[in-house]
């Protein structure tokens, strides 16, 4: 049973001219450039987001680019749960795929935190110094960084795969402008699979299931939250304050629960890849605010179908919360080695700048506008602070350009 289980997830084994239909990713240079060392490569993300895809556009380079033999690559979905029964133990799993002479092997591990201990498992494997290259995908942060943290430091290099970035939403969808692009993007969020769907009908039944089995699978199955209503009614107004301060008091206060299961709850939502905080630059200044963060949806169509909210973009009162949340994920989408920091600032009485982003060559202040392009007051007051800082706005008009969205 396994070993066919293991065939028909391997068909290249059977077909030569195995076909290969997933469309190309960002990420995929950058983990190309890491295949030839000895470290574990981790690749994280929501679930759907396109993991296993990148999984399959590694081996369909090992097989056609570097004409590596089909015996010498090993995938495993751990989805289907009788696989589980090669990973219990070590000399099992080498007995599966047994012996070689090739100089690598190269195995992949997909949704690697079904297993009780991922990080054990590799760790064992890696220090007997074989000829094997492992990489293994996630869809929790949280699970699989309980499970793997004390056992794969030094051994292993992390990826966070994103939703599609605008460049990638273009590619998977042409011919389609930039314009249409934007607006889909806005209402629909950037799944794969949504974004390939054309029919707004549909769009909303794949982020319908997304979220249901988000919430089955992380929220149920492994955080064991019994009061799945609750984690609900949370989300929802966590969703209505996206790009906004985030007041725990204010959540306790409304959802009548206490403020530590309220940060329970947001930790949960930020490791499963829903939100993410962005915390305040500062560097002691008097007026600086240091400590409340500002949140964030990592896909608009999933904060659109909690807030039951699809109307288009021109009927929006939201359109310019919603384009300063794209512009947040377009940044996360291009640092795809997770070299910058994007914070916000704002100090006491209000002044507040968007994002603060700062690279190896970069210090910016950055303002994110639906349509007014002029130069807020707070750039000259920051400037007054940091003088070294640049200072840009950005507008749809603007973002539509090209050569802007990869500043």
């Amino acid at each position: 049973m396994i070993k066919d289980i293991f065939e028909l997830q391997n068909p290249w084994r059977q077909q030569p001219d195995c076909q290969f239909t997933q469309k190309p990713r960002d990420i995929l240079n950058a983990l190309l450039d890491n295949i030839d060392n000895d470290k574990i490569i981790g690749i994280i993300g929501s679930r759907q987001v396109g993991k296993s895809s990148v999984l399959y556009l590694l081996i369909r380079h090992l097989l056609f680019e570097r004409k590596i033999s089909p015996a010498d690559i090993f995938y495993f979905n751990l989805d289907d749960l009788k696989l589980h029964e090669l990973f219990e133990n070590v000399p099992d799993f080498l007995n599966f795929i047994g012996k070689s002479d090739s100089p690598r092997r190269h195995v992949f591990i997909d949704e690697a935190q079904r297993l009780p201990s991922p990080g054990l498992f590799l760790k064992e494997i890696y220090d007997l110094q074989l000829n094997l290259k492992i990489f293994y995908s996630g869809s929790s942060h949280l699970e699989l960084k309980s499970k793997t943290r004390e056992y794969l430091v030094g051994r292993s290099r992390t990826f966070e795969l994103q939703r599609l970035s605008f460049e990638e939403y273009m590619q998977f969808n042409a011919p389609i402008t930039p314009q249409e692009a934007l607006n889909e993007m806005l209402i629909y969020g950037a799944y794969p699979e949504v974004s390939l769907e054309r029919n707004p009908t549909q769009k909303k039944l794949l982020i319908k299931d997304i979220f249901q089995t988000y919430v089955e699978k992380d929220i149920v199955d492994f955080s064991r939250i019994e009061n799945v209503q609750a984690f609900n009614n949370l989300v929802k107004l966590v969703a209505m304050q996206s790009g906004k301060l985030l007041n725990l008091d204010s959540l306790s206060k409304a959802l009548r629960l206490g403020r530590t299961l309220i940060e329970k709850y947001i930790q949960i939502l930020e490791s499963t890849f829903v939100v993410r905080r962005i915390y305040p630059f500062y560097r002691n200044y008097k007026k600086e605010i240091i400590k409340t963060p500002k949140i964030y949806f990592l896909d608009l169509g999933l904060r659109n179908f909690i807030l039951n909210n699809f109307n288009a973009i021109e009927f929006r009162e939201d359109a310019g919360i919603l384009f300063e949340n794209l512009y947040l994920l377009q940044l996360l989408a291009l640092d795809i080695y997770n070299s910058k920091k994007i914070n916000y600032w704002r100090t006491t009485n209000g002044t507040e700048i968007d994002f603060i982003v700062q690279g190896e060559d970069e210090f910016s202040a950055i303002e994110v506008k639906w349509d007014k392009d002029t130069a807020p007051r707070s750039f000259k007051t920051i400037k007054q602070y940091y003088p070294g800082i640049t200072t840009r706005v950005v507008t749809r008009r603007h973002f539509l350009r090209s050569e802007n969205r990869a500043e």
